[in-house]
């Protein structure tokens, strides 16, 4: 949003918390409101008028109440979609899925395109993006609303700051299982992802799914040099998992355990292709800029 309101796009957020953005320019307003509460949406919807639509909103191992949880990740999708349907201003609805909803596998090959099939596993949040997916996939209520789905990958840069994230673990923790060691993991700039995005929003004809990720991945073992590995059984790193996840002292979820061990790299082919784009940033340099700029301790990257 900071992105796009200087250079005079009108935006309107939503969101459960207060917005933290500033704007004396009258190109931005704000609405409080849950995804969940179909009614107050509906009232956005119909009062604000969009005409594209960017749905980012999901739960991310926030929410242990597995009810709560569907109830934001699923009918909230449902009531995005209803709204968007119904208000016929939106020509555009972009969700953000995950490459998650893949699925982590040993028989995972490089470079997986969005003909794959979705096996997201155990993963809730990849089989919660797969039931979103799905339920946009078979929408044909109105044939002017363009629907896209982003499978993205994990996104980092200057303001990253989730704390339980792979990137979080790759930058702070000293020390990880020897297991996670050779894995190839994916991150996309930031600053890549926005300049995407307003592609997309000013490309009327799009839709369908796309897969966002640079045309690069990183082996977890050279992106922090002189990180320490251990070896640790997996039974029995999964076993802890499920203790510390149900004891709520780490909030990793022990189904997320395979996306740390095996590699999910995606392939931006058709995205690329679509825009003739040329990534500013590899995965590398994304995870260093984002070391670089959130400061992190010398103690931590060792």
């Amino acid at each position: 949003m900071n992105y796009l309101i200087p250079k005079g796009v009108d935006i309107v957020g939503i969101d459960i918390r207060e917005s933290d953005i500033r704007s004396s320019s009258g190109h931005y307003s704000f609405h409080r409101c849950c995804i969940s509460d179909r009614d107050k949406l509906m009232s956005v919807f119909a009062e604000e008028r969009p005409d594209r639509v960017v749905h980012l909103a999901c739960s991310f191992n926030k929410v242990r109440n597995r009810s709560r949880e569907y109830e934001i990740d699923i009918e909230g999708a449902r009531n995005v979609l209803d709204a968007s349907v119904n208000i016929l201003s939106v020509k555009q609805l972009i969700f953000s899925s995950s490459a998650l909803a893949y699925g982590a596998s040993r028989e995972n090959r490089l470079w997986i395109n969005e003909a794959n099939p979705l096996r997201p596993g155990k993963s809730r949040y990849g089989i919660n993006k797969k039931m979103v997916e799905e339920c946009y996939g078979c929408n044909d209520s109105r044939e002017d609303l363009r629907i896209v789905s982003l499978r993205l990958c994990t996104v980092i840069g200057p303001s990253f700051d989730k704390p339980k994230s792979v990137a979080s673990l790759l930058i702070k923790y000293p020390w990880l299982p020897s297991a996670f060691r050779k894995n190839c993991v994916q991150f996309i700039h930031s600053d890549d992802l926005v300049e995407i995005m307003e592609l997309m929003l000013n490309d009327s004809g799009i839709e369908g799914i796309y897969n966002v990720a640079p045309d690069s991945y990183s082996v977890v073992e050279e992106l922090v040099s002189g990180k320490k590995y251990r070896n640790i059984p997996v039974p029995l790193l999964k076993s802890a998992l499920v203790v510390l996840w149900h004891l709520k002292v780490l909030n990793f979820q022990p189904a997320a355990l395979n996306n740390a061990i095996y590699p999910i790299v995606i392939d931006p082919s058709r995205l690329v292709s679509r825009y003739g784009y040329k990534f500013r940033y590899s995965s590398d340099e994304a995870f260093a800029d984002t070391m670089l700029n959130n400061r992190i301790p010398a103690e931590a990257r060792i």
